[in-house]
């Protein structure tokens, strides 16, 4: 590898440009290579937590934000996702209801038991899934009624199956619109009673229409300890598939797939109405509230609710008969809230339907993500991360500058002549370092330090560390030049030997 080695002893030809120009690139480069340093690690990453799937790749300084600061900059790992699996509960943003994990799949083709089980969340939406079916189940002895809906993800963000149970009960601390906050806390401690936050509009609606279905299932108006239904409700029209009665006297009695709801049917009105304000609540939840969602579009109200009358032979008046937990009781000439809503009363209920207010944008479960972020490094260390990225990107552009001049003071300079050198009685290039070559003339062996730049010179150093073949017309000029003895006395006909001052 000659054409790399290049022995700084010889000075450079021309060395006063090679000097400006290295002075001129110094002074040009040194301050990009610090700016350069300053935007790389000036700042660094550190792990943090995130409610979202994105990692903060900004820095809130002026000079960073340039479009040349982030393609210096290296750029942020992506978070840390998240599993999901059987068994794990958690909320969605909007944080209305908890959800359970029934199932989750690693494929949305068709399902073996094998492709059942954890699965990556990587923070999406939600907004795919939709209520896929309704149980409900009524209670005498404690007064509750639990409806636990089951929801669908048939895709993104994974194939899953999920459960969320909603209890509405006389006693406010069993009830959903009591449990929200817990304590003495209620949502109109929070926001105004006209507001149209999507949580006040959703408590209100369920609070009245929970008021209507516990007034007509009071357990003094029918023979049962308990009655549970389930219903498929994605459909046009809710279809009950399995009815289960147990009455007073311990007897029980069950309905299959038929679509009958035996003794309870004359309630089928009120328990669809119930059925259907927890599917558009939970929808909206999810963030899928479709176009006929009463909570987004009031016009839905009339189509969506039975108006719910008393049964025949009933005192109308004590049809529905309880308060509601915020809105009072059922004002004449209206028999039941549902008939109420459909009406446009309460006006602080229906007035405020249609664009709920503070609904998140994206229904994504609520979570913490570890992402690196980009933070500010302290003064010490940025001053010490900046030093040593200077000098070692300094070091390599000296490194490559050095190769550089070296090869184009090779060019410039041109090829070096042969010499002769008398104690190895040898040829030698005379460009290696330590060679000294005299002008034509024999050299004073007590003196070697002379220098010439004429060709075909006598070496008088002994200190070559390279050799070179004699030139192709060697022998004939040290025939006619210079005749050489053996006690090492020079003799020529056209050389004058002059003596070397000392």
């Amino acid at each position: 590898m000659q054409f790399l080695q290049y022995d700084l002893a010889h000075p450079y030809p021309k060395n006063r440009l090679f000097t400006v120009i290295t002075f001129v690139l110094i002074a040009l480069v040194l301050p990009v290579l610090v700016i350069v340093n300053i935007i790389t690690v000036g700042h660094e990453l550190v792990p943090s937590l995130r409610q979202d799937f994105q990692q903060n790749d900004t820095i809130p300084l002026l000079w960073t934000t340039t479009l040349l600061a982030p393609l210096l900059r290296r750029k942020a790992p992506r978070c840390q996702p998240k599993d999901f699996g059987r068994g794990d509960t958690f909320r969605l943003s909007p944080s209305l209801f908890e959800y359970k994990v029934l199932s989750s799949w690693r494929t949305n083709s068709t399902l073996k038991s094998e492709d059942e089980g954890r699965v990556e969340y990587r923070g999406g939406s939600f907004d795919q899934c939709f209520v896929y079916s309704i149980r409900f189940d009524l209670s005498a002895i404690e007064s509750t009624q639990t409806l636990t809906v089951v929801v669908s993800c048939p895709s993104f963000p994974v194939r899953a199956f999920l459960e969320t149970r909603i209890v509405f009960a006389l006693d406010d601390s069993k009830d959903i619109v009591g449990q929200y906050y817990g304590g003495d806390i209620d949502i109109l401690d929070l926001v105004d009673s006209e507001s149209q936050d999507y949580r006040r509009l959703v408590f209100a609606v369920m609070d009245v229409m929970s008021t209507d279905s516990l007034s007509t299932l009071d357990g003094s108006r029918h023979s049962w300890l308990s009655l549970s239904t389930r219903a498929l409700v994605h459909l046009q029209e809710p279809s009950f598939t399995t009815t289960i009665l147990v009455a007073k006297n311990g007897t029980s009695r069950m309905l299959d797939n038929d679509n009958d709801l035996g003794d309870a049917e004359v309630y089928r009105p009120t328990i669809v109405n119930l059925m259907r304000t927890v599917q558009h609540a939970v929808q909206l939840d999810l963030g899928n509230p479709g176009p006929d969602n009463i909570f987004t579009n009031p016009l839905a109200l009339n189509n969506t609710f039975n108006a719910n009358p008393p049964l025949a032979a009933f005192n109308a008046r004590h049809w529905v008969d309880r308060d509601s937990f915020q809105y009072g009781a059922v004002e004449a000439p209206h028999l039941t809230f549902a008939e109420m809503l459909r009406a446009g009363v309460p006006t602080n209920i229906t007035a405020a339907l249609g664009n709920p207010t503070g609904l998140p944008a994206n229904s994504t479960i609520i979570m913490d993500y570890m992402c690196p972020n980009y933070q500010a490094r302290p003064m010490s260390s940025l001053l010490a991360n900046v030093f040593i990225g200077t000098a070692t990107m300094s070091l390599s552009a000296w490194a490559v500058l050095r190769f550089v001049t070296a090869m184009i003071a090779k060019r410039i300079r041109g090829p070096c002549e042969p010499c002769f050198d008398k104690l190895t009685h040898s040829w030698t290039d005379g460009c290696v370092l330590g060679v000294t070559c005299t002008c034509g003339g024999l050299p004073d062996l007590e003196n070697t330090l002379v220098r010439c730049g004429h060709s075909h010179a006598v070496v008088a150093s002994g200190l070559a560390t390279g050799l070179v073949p004699p030139p192709p017309n060697f022998l004939a000029r040290s025939n006619t030049e210079t005749d050489v003895n053996e006690k090492g006395e020079f003799s020529g006909q056209d050389i004058s030997i002059q003596e070397v001052p000392k």
